[in-house]
């Protein structure tokens, strides 16, 4: 592991990079607040996207949180050079953890994950794998099961496309979801509405906020253009983790955000009764819809015992 701008551990702020040397793959991190306050590591969407926009965007509002900005392998400046899984993933928010309790000031309180969209997948697994690690989850906008997205795929484009009456049943209404090929379903979509566009028309109720989150994105610095990718991503579910987490949940999601609103959210509600949530009418980038509203539910979810 090798460290920017390190300095004596005692000191009040960090504001360090790191990259955490893993088989397979260079992990790239920030790590960045007052050593003493509650840490929170951000888990991006994806997967192969980064965490530097929601940085960008965001992280002025979080400096009184010790925030880890980590870019999963595959993605933004991480790197991989062989195909991974989910629990690979999972895992390697274990071993970063590991890594700065070893090279910057111990954590103060116990470790929040915060997640967003494929982000959730990632999480679920690491307090799966790695519960004495972790106290607390929360899920931005999840998609905790990727076969049910391709399903929320298949019928947006269906409609976009006039090929109304091959779209899908609603998913209370199908007979049997699992016998489904996701990748079928994604192929078939995708012929239909460019992937773009078809994200696009789900995700951003606001073209104003797409458009900011593609400039955000254009000032990344990016790793590799060729990297090693997930395994068949859209078969990736955890549903059937969520009734064996043992840490505290919150689900916050946006009314406007057709990939994770109803279907995704529901299916997570259910299988967590006990998890506080919380509704915006904003789309699947609540930072941008609504900053204030999103940010007051995002501060109380973190620090609300």
């Amino acid at each position: 592991m090798s460290e920017r701008g390190a300095e004596a551990p005692e000191r009040e702020f960090i504001d360090d990079a790191y990259h955490v040397e893993r088989p397979g793959a260079d992990l790239y991190v920030e790590q960045v607040g007052p050593a003493l306050a509650p840490p929170v590591y951000y888990l991006h969407s994806g997967p192969g996207y980064h965490s530097h926009a929601f940085r960008e965007l965001v992280g002025d509002d979080l400096e009184s949180f010790r925030m880890v900005y980590a870019d999963q392998r595959g993605g933004g400046r991480s790197y991989a050079d062989q195909p991974f899984d989910i629990d690979v993933l999972a895992d390697d928010v274990a071993a970063v953890v590991s890594a700065l309790e070893r090279e910057s000031p111990p954590w103060a309180a116990p470790l929040t994950l915060l997640a967003h969209g494929f982000g959730a997948t990632v999480a679920v697994r690491a307090a799966l794998r790695h519960p004495e690690l972790i106290a607390r989850l929360v899920l931005v906008n999840p998609w905790c099961s990727m076969p049910m997205l391709a399903r929320t795929l298949q019928r947006t484009a269906a409609v976009q496309s006039d090929q109304t009456d091959a779209a899908l049943p609603p998913e209370g209404a199908l007979a049997d979801a699992d016998a489904l090929d996701p990748d079928e379903l994604i192929d078939t979509a995708f012929g239909w509405v460019a992937a773009k566009q078809l994200f696009d028309r789900l995700e951003f109720p606001n073209p104003a906020a797409r458009m900011r989150l593609e400039h955000a994105d254009a000032t990344a610095l990016l790793g590799p253009t060729e990297t090693a990718e997930l395994l068949r991503p859209w078969h990736v579910d955890v549903l059937a983790d969520l009734p064996t987490l043992l840490c505290d949940v919150v689900v916050l999601v946006g009314t406007g955000d057709g990939t994770a609103f109803p279907d995704q959210a529901e299916a997570v509600l259910t299988r967590l009764p006990n998890a506080r949530s919380g509704l915006l009418d904003v789309g699947h980038y609540p930072w941008l819809d609504d900053p204030e509203g999103f940010l007051d539910l995002l501060r109380a979810a973190l620090t609300t015992p």
